[in-house]
């Protein structure tokens, strides 16, 4: 038996906190879209006997008419393979959910309440368990009250939730549970989503309990490659079934976040060099916010935004942060018996007195900007569009 095991994919999600203009947002949720019919078409061609979409297929608060028509269409493709799809939090199974409202290809089944319910497969001795969430937090939570007849047929679940154990720092713990107690026994597999990190959750049971993650990454937050999932179970009498999980990588965008020292680079031209060399390493479209560091004369910093212009076009998308330091010895500075001595004095205490990491760029973001206005000098802009910020 072959499945597919996919979730996460927030189609029409806002990409705004990535710092992209409008246009990379309308292009990256495009993208999205391709990437799913890609996953589609590998259920088509491999062939999977059925596909899990493990929840938070797309956005319902953003979620367009266009993208209904989509979705319908895409699952069109794979028919008569069974798409089983198990509403998650960001698209529960509520009265005004296209879930609810719209006509469905046939192979589509879509849990529609918080309660465990089965499917069987008639071709193959197959039974797919699901349940869908009824809202931003399911009304209950079914996890823990799943029972696996002894029927002989092979038994998998799908499902959109939090396993405690693995909990994400930047995840909400929706319907939360202990894969010991989710896992029950009798089940092969265990099809999950909300995190977006590919995972399998081990532990003293029988069954394989898998995150699949995103297929692919929402945001700097979610760097370097994503999978979906293909599962293979042998299934041979009186005997448990063996399963296979082989994540496959099916990402068209790779997010990369890193620094680049400027303070052992000779010039501007070799900061380009570096960043265009970061670009080549990576192939698809390659979405980068690169943070340049380190001592750096008035100079270079000042030509940050040619530094932007002779290396943006290598990269989808870059995200150029200037969190240089002047080349200046503010030690030095700080022993003048002047006003600009006072000056950096006390901001040079502040910095050492300061562990918050934003309150110490702001802080020597100040002190950079008091000496510019006391020599009446430039200073390397920050913020502007198309340019380092």
């Amino acid at each position: 038996m072959r499945l597919i095991h996919t979730s996460d994919v927030h189609l029409d999600t806002s990409f705004a906190g990535c710092g992209m203009p409008p246009g990379q947002g309308n292009w990256r949720r495009q993208r999205l879209r391709e990437l799913l019919l890609d996953i589609l078409r590998r259920a088509a061609s491999w062939p999977a006997d059925a596909v899990l979409i493990a929840g938070d297929l797309f956005e319902l608060g953003r979620l367009n008419r266009e993208t209904v028509t989509f979705l319908r269409e895409a699952f069109e493709l794979v028919r008569p393979i069974p798409v089983f799809i198990a509403p998650g939090n960001e698209d529960p199974f509520v009265p005004a959910s296209p879930y609810a409202v719209e006509s469905w290809p046939q192979n589509v089944c879509i849990f529609d309440r918080p309660k465990w319910s089965p499917h069987e497969l008639e071709e193959i001795p197959l039974t797919v368990h699901g349940f869908g969430f009824d809202g931003p937090e399911p009304s209950r939570n079914p996890f823990g009250t799943l029972e696996t007849p002894a029927d002989g047929r092979v038994h998998v679940a799908v499902a959109h939730g939090a396993e405690r154990t693995h909990l994400p720092s930047d995840k909400a713990p929706v319907a939360p549970f202990d894969a010991t107690v989710a896992a029950s026994p009798g089940f092969a597999y265990l099809a999950l989503g909300h995190y977006h990190t590919a995972v399998e959750i081990a532990g003293d049971f029988q069954a394989r309990v898998w995150y699949s993650g995103a297929p692919e990454g929402l945001g700097f937050h979610e760097p370097g490659p994503h999978h979906y999932l293909e599962i293979e179970i042998d299934a041979e009498a009186d005997a448990p079934p063996r399963v296979t999980v082989r994540p496959a990588s099916v990402s068209h965008t790779n997010y990369v976040v890193t620094t680049l020292d400027c303070g052992v680079l000779a010039s501007r031209d070799a900061v380009v060099e570096a960043l265009r060399a970061l670009a080549s390493v990576d192939g698809g479209d390659l979405v980068a916010r690169v943070s340049l560091t380190g001592p750096c004369p008035p100079a270079m910093r000042e030509s940050f935004r040619d530094v932007y212009e002779g290396a943006a076009d290598a990269f989808t998308f870059l995200d150029l942060l200037d969190e240089t330091e002047p080349a200046e010895v503010f030690e030095e500075l700080a022993r003048e018996h002047t006003s600009l001595g006072l000056y950096v004095r006390r901001l040079n205490q502040q910095l050492a007195d300061t562990v918050e990491d934003r309150r110490r760029r702001m802080l020597a973001r100040s002190r950079e900007v008091g000496l510019a206005a006391y020599r009446d000098s430039d200073v390397a802009i920050r913020g502007v569009e198309g340019a380092p910020r």
